[in-house]
């Protein structure tokens, strides 16, 4: 998808300047200037007037091919997540569904509009949540299961699979989740120090680093989640319940996580800090509160997926994810989500007087300064 250098080059036909586009457009001259270097997209709001300004069809403007590179899938993933904060639920669906219509035939892109669906439906139109929930992710398990029926690759269909599975999930089925994925963890099979190894054969090291560093990396990211969820199943086990804390509080120290991967780590403070506050362990909430609410303020939204002094061969492997450095979910309203469900718990309610949750209150109300 070459817009920016459709409207360099029709710009230049037209013989027109940048500012006296940008003037057309109701934008500045710096945003043409993007444009057309390629550093950002226009809004999705301005396509249909830039196609009418130059006398072009949408399929023109976008240089239609039917399939899409990485870096193309990433930028109109990162351009729709960008429109929430500017374009109505509605609009913003409607978009999607017209990019899904054109690139139908491009399997990973319609798995990326699957998973934009699924992390963003809360945004859509709808008379309830739970309304949301159960139309837009049957929608998205419709796309993941095209996907399923159109890859070629294993790798692709698995992904279908594993996202259809979890809309299966949250649409509280999980008769079919197990049927699509069976009863135990499948076996693994660490490929990647079998790359590494074939790197090193080939005295190529820096990139076996690069593989094993990332494969960790990933490891730690997986092992987070998973205690994350596993906290969540032990509230009848005050001990499992608090070992599983302190040995995921000790592997986030290990490794940084609130630097390395905030989200990861807040996620996890939030699951124990409700199973914690559901025992009414007031020591252990208190605790938890201090660390979320230290976390929270020293983390920049929105969030982008990166390496550190650890993991500093890493950002060559997060280039080439489906989505690069982006994460899935809009961060920058994800941090007034986990601030507001913090502070409207019922479960936390007892502890609205105490230091570390009106200094969580405070980072909310500097949200809106």
């Amino acid at each position: 998808m070459q817009i920016g250098q459709i409207i360099l080059e029709k710009r230049k036909e037209k013989k027109v300047t940048q500012q006296t586009l940008a003037d057309f457009l109701g934008v500045s001259k710096a945003s043409v200037s993007k444009w057309e270097t390629g550093t950002t997209y226009p809004d999705i709001t301005l396509l249909p007037l830039i196609a009418a300004y130059f006398d072009l069809s949408m399929d023109q403007l976008f240089a239609y091919e039917a399939h899409l590179s990485n870096k193309e899938i990433q930028r109109i993933y990162q351009m729709l997540q960008n429109t929430l904060n500017t374009e109505s639920g509605s609009e913003v669906l409607s978009s999607l569904r017209r990019f899904v219509r054109r690139y139908y035939a491009c399997p990973p892109f319609i798995l990326q509009m699957g998973l934009f669906m699924i992390n963003h439906y809360d945004y859509f139109p709808g008379e309830s949540l739970k309304e949301k929930q159960q139309s837009y992710l049957k929608e998205a398990q419709g796309l993941f299961r095209h996907v399923k029926e159109s890859a070629t690759t294993v790798e692709l269909i698995q992904k279908a699979r594993d996202y259809e599975a979890y809309t299966a999930l949250l649409l509280e089925k999980p008769d079919y989740v197990l049927t699509l994925l069976g009863e135990y963890a499948p076996a693994y099979f660490p490929t990647e120090s079998l790359i590494a190894a074939a790197f090193q054969m080939k005295k190529e090291e820096k990139r076996g680093i690069v593989t094993l560093q990332s494969a960790l990396a990933q490891y730690v990211f997986v092992m987070m989640s998973g205690l994350t969820n596993y906290l969540q199943l032990l509230t009848n086990d005050e001990e499992k319940l608090t070992e599983t804390y302190q040995r995921g509080r000790q592997l986030a120290h290990i490794f940084q996580l609130a630097q390395l991967n905030p989200v990861n780590l807040m996620n996890f403070q939030l699951s124990a800090l409700f199973g914690f506050a559901q025992i009414q362990k007031e020591a252990v909430v208190l605790e938890i509160l201090t660390d979320f609410g230290n976390v929270m303020a020293q983390t920049q939204f929105p969030v982008q997926l990166h390496g550190d002094a650890y993991f500093d061969q890493i950002q060559p492997w997060l280039e080439q994810l489906d989505l690069g450095t982006l994460m899935p979910r809009n961060t920058q309203n994800l941090q007034k989500e986990l601030l507001e469900l913090v502070l409207t718990h019922p479960l936390l309610a007892p502890y609205q007087t105490s230091i570390p949750y009106q200094k969580i209150q405070q980072i909310k109300e500097q949200q809106h300064e």
